[in-house]
């Protein structure tokens, strides 16, 4: 994943395969604590996850929304990576 100017780079990986891999405005993600938004320059976290849904915004302001089971959330240098059992 190369380092973005506009945004940030994500990818959503399931045991099978890696299901999305690209750049992203932001990420909405349903963390332990309450449901959490990554932009550009989030400072380094890594995050449980538990199951609900998660929002990607692109750059051309349309939305992909997933279901996921339980996962963890790593992000670092505007780059996330979302692990996750299952997604649909």
């Amino acid at each position: 994943m190369a380092n973005s100017e506009n945004g940030l780079q994500i990818e959503i990986v399931t045991p099978q395969k890696l299901y999305f891999s690209g750049e992203v405005v932001s990420v909405t993600a349903p963390g332990e604590g309450g449901q959490f938004q990554i932009l550009k320059n989030h400072a380094p976290l890594i995050s449980s996850l538990r199951s609900g849904k998660v929002k990607l915004s692109l750059a051309d302001h349309s939305e992909q929304t997933f279901s996921i089971s339980d996962g963890f959330l790593e992000v670092s240098s505007n780059k996330a990576i979302l692990l996750t059992e299952n997604i649909s």
